[in-house]
């Protein structure tokens, strides 16, 4: 839900001009103080290496100079899955990270000091993808399925692919890949399946038109959180001009992704670091520009995280369901979005 945030009035004071009561124009409170970086030096952990194209708005903010106009250093920390920048983030050897909802959720439900502050997508974006040895989800049972890491968003994803099916995890045998080996692994029929992006399902089946769909994962789960980018508790209290720059740079980043005049220059961006082929990267650009996945406002749906504690829950993989509040602390963005103005008709 989009929510404009505005500053409160003071109220006015009552003025005694000659001659009688007059009441003074009411003085407007200034805005909240644009907290500033001067060459602060950054780290921030990105889940895909190489990216898809839903995930390029932190290398859009490095490209597009964004960091630096808001005094940022940026290296991009790149890991094999958001398990693994999580765990950077929380080690304190990068300054905030992106990783899927489902183990941030998690470690939260265990104790730790962290919050989601914004996201690069809020929403699942993703295909659950099989070689040509299956026909429908009961099919599944006995078959080798693709991961990048336990406990990560394609075994999330993939359990509830099973789930829906019918099918026993104890039935399947987990294959942990790389990134790449998502589709390079399905390709080589070392794995039955894989939960690949829109530019990963559009190559693969490029290369093997026996490769399907097998399922959406926007029609398997709904209310469902993707992604977040989270810092550390300790990182929002001792430094948060940092955190507000990063923010912001990201914001920035993400309504930059919806600029027609730039369209050419996302691209060759977008081209440089998937290493995708062009035509598929801008199909996909065009598909996820008018699927709206990049957020432009707040970018975490109550609804969302909400949706995605209770399908861990449900599945297991929690015991209790931390609350919103717990899990998200959207100060800051609210602070970004009544800077920047908010995007109106957005809904995150």
């Amino acid at each position: 839900m989009l929510r404009r945030f505005t500053c409160a009035c003071a109220v006015a004071a009552l003025a005694v001009a000659c001659g009688g009561g007059a009441s003074a124009p009411a003085p407007t409170a200034p805005a909240a103080a644009k907290l500033t970086c001067a060459n602060k030096d950054a780290k921030i952990a990105v889940p895909v290496t190489p990216p898809n194209v839903v995930h390029l708005p932190p290398y859009m903010a490095l490209d597009l100079g964004i960091f630096k106009e808001e005094g940022l250093n940026v290296t991009i920390e790149r890991f094999e899955g958001g398990v693994g920048a999580f765990r950077a983030m929380a080690s304190g050897s990068v300054d905030l990270a992106g990783t899927s909802s489902e183990p941030f959720i998690t470690a939260v439900s265990q104790g730790a000091d962290v919050k989601a502050v914004y996201t690069y997508a809020p929403n699942v974006d993703v295909s659950f993808v099989v070689g040509p040895g299956i026909r429908s989800m009961a099919d599944l049972k006995g078959k080798r399925i693709g991961i990048q890491e336990p406990n990560g968003f394609a075994d999330v994803m993939s359990r509830l692919v099973l789930k829906k099916a019918g099918v026993s995890p104890s039935d399947v045998r987990f294959v942990t890949t790389t990134t790449a080996g998502r589709v390079t692994e399905l390709l080589a029929g070392n794995v039955d399946t894989g939960v690949l992006h829109i530019d990963q399902t559009k190559t693969i089946q490029q290369r093997a038109p026996s490769i399907r769909v097998l399922a959406n994962m926007w029609d398997v789960v709904s209310s469902y959180q993707y992604s977040v980018f989270v810092v550390s508790g300790d990182k929002m209290k001792s430094d948060p001009s940092t955190v507000e720059c990063m923010v912001r740079s990201l914001m920035r980043a993400d309504r930059a992704m919806y600029d027609t005049a730039q369209r050419q220059r996302i691209l060759d961006i977008a081209v440089k670091y998937t290493k995708e082929d062009p035509k598929v990267v801008a199909e996909t650009y065009d598909e996820l520009v008018k699927a709206r996945a990049w957020p432009q406002n707040e970018g975490i749906p109550k609804a969302n995280v909400d949706g995605t504690a209770k399908s861990l829950k449900d599945s297991g993989q929690l015991e209790a369901t931390p609350s919103f509040a717990k899990l998200v602390d959207l100060s800051v963005a609210r602070k970004v979005v009544a800077q920047l103005g908010p995007v109106k008709g957005f809904p995150y």
